[in-house]
């Protein structure tokens, strides 16, 4: 290697060692581990780099990244889904202020466009939380009664009325499920424990916020957990298909050698041939000709000889390169079965609310969007129904939040036992259900809502040695010509609102009389 090679060479390792140095500076926050030995690599890498010592901070980097989990789509997309729900509330909370209206629609487009990317998020958050800070201004300003939303004002007998924000106890209550779907994979975190601790015995403003950023910070981690992995597997993918080419290039080079060696005896044998020609016009004698003819064939057996060595030496190079070949492709496929797994349980995780085992908002997206396109192709009806426990906080309230937890399963469980063909239920959040009822009528809607209510209504419920009734309301809306899938929903939570005010346990449709 000449000086200028050897000067080249040291600019480049520099550049690449400064590039490092700023990109793991970038990184910084990413978890206490990572930081640490991250910092540990700047050390190496800073002034005259000792790349013996950064190979060895490279290796464990790696180790600790493949550890990691994949959350990047699916807490993105919970993420969103989270902030999409609690800005619907805050517009029921604000329905009054024209203003804080505009900002809260305005919000829900914003979080209907794609993400470009998990630094998106903190803007998302920060609008929502400027937005909520909004609210809770305007709420604190004018001093409002105890809000009526569904059942905050259901208490156990003799119990005493509190003032409870509604957009405060909207924020724990999709705080308390993105949480429970985190503690259900860690549940050793000691940050997770405690924030479901204070969850259950109350936290204020200032907590609550501090824990957002907990959970988002978590967020960014699994973004970068995802992003880290999938980078392995494209690599490793380039990895394979750069040494597979460099083979295939080996071998057109073997062929092109083995053909001008070929073309080498080929002439050979020509020569020989006609030396044997000339021999027999010019020969003098019959022995001189034997003998020249002898000595001209041993040259060609020779020849022929090293041309079929050479032939065979060909054909096991050959083999040997497809076997190779063979077994990187079956390496790949091997790796990218797993990673294709690992990507349909993230879907899969992605779409299950982990609490009740049912599918969540995002699956009820999915398939909403699919029965909406039916609807529009072949008119038939369609229906979408909300579901809401009755009393629900009381059960929380009275006998914890562990019995609240199991009422909801227990009810999932039921409500789902009754749906028929094609019908689909999720988990809205909360207390909350939701139903896409494709292909019924009213008359059939309603058949089926009334035997879901009265099914649970029979439920055996008993806390702490109390028998207890749970039942639930129901609002039910169909989709009309010029509908958006928000404004049926809409009115089937509308409808869900009059079932409560109306003495709850009931169903109400917007094809009643």
């Amino acid at each position: 290697m000449d000086a200028k090679q050897l000067q080249t060479y040291k600019q480049h390792n520099t550049l690449l060692s400064q590039f490092i140095v700023r990109l793991s500076a970038f990184y910084e926050g990413f978890s206490d581990k990572i930081d640490s030995e991250l910092q540990i690599l700047r050390g190496h890498l800073s002034g005259t780099p000792n790349f013996t010592l950064a190979t060895v901070s490279i290796n464990k980097l790696n180790s600790a990244l493949q550890h990691q989990e994949l959350t990047l789509k699916k807490y993105s997309i919970e993420t969103v889904a989270l902030l999409e729900s609690a800005t619907k509330r805050l517009q029921k909370v604000v329905f009054e202020d024209e203003v804080l209206q505009k900002r809260a629609t305005q919000q829900l487009i914003t979080l209907n466009q794609p993400v470009g990317d998990i630094f998106s998020i903190y803007k998302l958050f920060q609008q929502a939380i400027e937005l909520h800070h909004a609210a809770l201004a305007s709420s604190a300003a004018s001093e409002p009664a105890v809000g009526n939303s569904k059942d905050e004002a259901a208490v156990a007998d003799g119990a005493k009325d509190t003032k409870i924000n509604p957009l405060y106890k909207s924020i724990l209550e999709e705080l308390n499920q993105l949480i429970a779907s985190y503690a259900q994979r860690q549940p050793d975190d000691s940050q997770l424990v405690d924030i479901q601790k204070k969850l259950t015995e109350g936290m204020s403003e200032d907590q609550l916020l501090k824990s957002c950023v907990v959970i988002l910070r978590m967020i960014v981690q699994d973004a970068m957990a995802e992003a880290s992995l999938t980078g392995k597997v494209i690599q490793s993918l380039h990895n394979s298909l750069g040494k597979m080419g460099g083979d295939v290039q080996l071998s057109m080079e073997n062929s092109r050698t083995q053909f001008e060696q070929r073309q080498v005896g080929n002439a050979q044998l020509q020569s020989h041939i006609e030396s044997i020609e000339e021999a027999v016009s010019h020969s003098e004698s019959l022995e001189s000709l034997k003998e020249h003819t002898q000595f001209c064939v041993q040259n060609i057996a020779s020849t022929l000889n090293e041309q079929a060595q050479l032939d065979s030496q060909g054909q096991e190079s050959l083999m040997g390169l497809l076997g190779s070949m063979q077994s990187r492709i079956e390496q790949l496929q091997k790796q990218t079965i797993t990673y294709k797994k690992k990507l349909a349980e993230q879907m899969m995780l992605s779409q299950t609310d982990p609490l009740t085992r049912l599918p969540n908002r995002q699956a009820y997206n999915e398939k909403l969007s699919k029965a909406v396109q039916s609807w529009q192709d072949n008119g038939d009806d369609l229906a979408v129904a909300v579901i809401d426990i009755d009393h629900f906080k009381s059960i929380n309230d009275r006998f914890g939040h562990a019995a609240g937890d199991k009422t909801l399963q227990v009810v999932g469980k039921n409500l789902k036992q009754q749906l028929t063909e094609n019908t689909f239920m999720a988990r809205w959040g909360g207390e909350e259900f939701v139903l896409l009822l494709p292909g019924m009528n009213k008359q059939k809607v309603t058949s089926l809502l009334e035997t879901m209510r009265t099914k649970l209504a029979s439920l055996p419920f008993k806390f702490k040695q109390e028998k207890v009734t749970i039942t639930a309301s129901f609002g039910a809306s169909f989709f009309k010509k010029g509908d958006t899938p928000d404004a049926v929903f809409e009115r089937a939570d509308n409808l869900l609102y009059q079932a409560k005010n109306s003495g709850r346990n009931r169903v109400i449709t917007d094809r009643d009389e």
